[in-house]
């Protein structure tokens, strides 16, 4: 491959990306974001006015794919190939009445719609042209089934849709959560939301996006269309059992994400009743009421010496153990408190701690569950532009292809401007399809698509205008002098005259300009 700083000079429509992209394919699908380094091969030819998905040169005119400098008699040969092989498909449609060579035709002509457009997109390209295929497909082989196989087809074909949407929007929702963990490491700065709930938001909003799948589905098995859905009231409660269980699961994770997320940013303190003082030591002493004074020198004075003192000791004691037994009583209704506040602070501090870190878990829960919601509803639109937008469009182009081969070869073979009419119609339709789902894959803004698409629905309108004139005169000839089934007809007639009116009016004037 030619770099893009390469000091020689680049080929005609190169395309380079800033940085590669190294995740899955699945996920690079609708983010590829090439940019054109070189247009068409004029000299003074502008790439930077160029989208990569554009198929003519805005600023020459000029047909980017396949381009070269000078006319090439390979090219030159390879292009009237073509042009011999689209008209020899419509005599053989019109020989044989057989609508098979148009549909051939007409599939290959919508994968080309797909693929000029894609052709700097490697990984919608393929999406693209595989999907468009297996629409052709099923739509063949819903043409040569029953009833009953065409309620089998539509219900695995609704199945697939909705698991690769699922699983795309899960691997998107998934693949967001690990980039902006990344980015938070790169950044070397505290994300509190860098937590056990930024991992698992991805999980999370995975099973938010089954629960709507999930109904959904069970209401189409339950009230879709009979000819094309099957009757299955078992699937039907399993999927609800599903619904409830993604629902279920869901509100789970948050929660204990929330707890594991919550339980640390509490504050512990809390208010304590303050413990009861130590009483003081009780000490009672009894009256002194022993003799004072000179000792008597009498019997009787000395015995009654002796009984004070004694009934003195006695009441000491008395006193003595009364106290200490007061003591005991005191000190341990002292403890008993103690231990009955200790233990209502332990109480109400548990309880209060368990209240915030339950009200903590609850926001924190809350906080992720916001985060899944909103990298759903910011996923969702992605996914239906991705997944959704570009199945849709090109089963319904594959369904008016066959229509369109049907109304072609009739016209071909019985004439009829009604059945033209139709023919061109879906054609238009199948063409406008094929550029939404290109749009669609591109993942650029539809209003830069839009406008490319129509710059190259103009810059193609005459191409495609003058090779049915010629191709009607060269095919119609034959057949008007009796050697062929297509005649000359209104249509050929009309393409001629427009032709003949846009060459006279861009006829240059020949008259000398007059002096003045």
């Amino acid at each position: 491959m030619q770099s893009v700083y390469s000091a020689e000079p680049l080929a005609p429509d190169r395309v380079y990306v800033r940085a590669p992209d190294r995740r899955p394919w699945y996920l690079r699908l609708g983010a590829e974001r090439p940019v054109v380094a070189s247009g068409c091969p004029e000299s003074d030819c502008a790439p930077g006015a160029i989208e990569a998905h554009d198929v003519y040169c805005r600023s020459h005119e000029r047909l980017l794919p396949f381009s070269t400098s000078a006319p090439t008699r390979t090219r030159w040969l390879v292009v009237n190939l073509l042009r011999a092989v689209v008209c020899g498909v419509f005599t053989v449609a019109a020989q044989t009445a057989s609508t098979m060579p148009v549909t051939v035709l007409a599939v290959l002509a919508g994968a080309v719609v797909l693929a000029l457009p894609l052709r700097h997109y490697p990984v919608g390209r393929t999406a693209a042209l595989v999907l468009w295929a297996l629409a052709c497909a099923v739509t063949a082989l819903a043409a040569v089934t029953g009833a009953h196989g065409h309620r089998i087809i539509g219900t695995v074909s609704l199945a697939l849709v909705a698991l690769a949407w699922l699983g795309w929007t899960s691997a998107r929702l998934t693949d967001r959560a690990d980039s902006g963990r990344t980015r938070s490491r790169r950044a070397r700065r505290p994300n509190p939301d860098d937590r056990s709930g930024g991992r698992t938001v991805g999980m999370i909003a995975s099973g938010m996006a089954a629960v709507p799948v999930a109904l959904l589905l069970s209401l189409l098995l339950g009230q879709g269309p009979a000819g094309w859905l099957l009757r299955l009231p078992a699937v039907r409660g399993w999927l609800l059992m599903a619904a409830v269980g993604s629902l279920a699961g869901a509100l789970l994770a948050a929660l204990l994400v929330g707890a594991l997320d919550g339980w640390g940013l509490v504050d512990l303190r809390t208010r304590q009743a303050t413990l009861p003082g130590r009483p003081a030591m009780l000490r009672w002493t009894p009256a002194d009421r022993r003799w004072k004074g000179a000792p008597p020198r009498s019997f009787a004075g000395r015995v009654q010496v002796l009984v004070l003192e004694l009934r003195h000791q006695l009441v000491t004691a008395a006193l003595r153990c009364a106290a200490f037994a007061a003591n005991v009583l005191r000190l341990t209704g002292h403890h008993a408190a103690r231990a009955v506040v200790r233990l209502a602070n332990f109480l109400f501090r548990q309880a209060v701690i368990l209240l915030r870190r339950a009200r903590m878990s609850l926001i924190c829960a809350a906080h992720v569950l916001g985060r899944a919601v909103r990298a759903l509803v910011t996923t969702v639109p992605r996914s239906v532009r991705i997944v959704l937008l570009p199945t849709a469009v090109l089963v319904l182009a594959a369904v008016l292809v066959p229509v369109v081969a049907r109304e072609t070869t009739a016209y071909l073979t019985h004439g009829g401007p009604g059945r033209l009419g139709v023919a061109i119609l879906g054609a238009l339709a199948c063409v406008l399809l094929c550029t939404v789902a290109w749009a669609a894959f591109t993942g650029e803004p539809f209003a830069r698509t839009r406008d490319s698409a129509l710059r190259t629905a103009g810059l193609a309108l005459p191409h495609v205008v003058l090779l049915t004139t010629v191709g009607g005169w060269v095919l119609g000839l034959p057949g008007t002098f009796g050697h062929g089934r297509i005649h000359v007809g209104w249509l050929t007639l009309t393409l001629t005259a427009l032709v003949l009116v846009f060459l006279v009016r861009a006829r240059p004037d020949r008259k000398p300009a007059s002096d003045e």
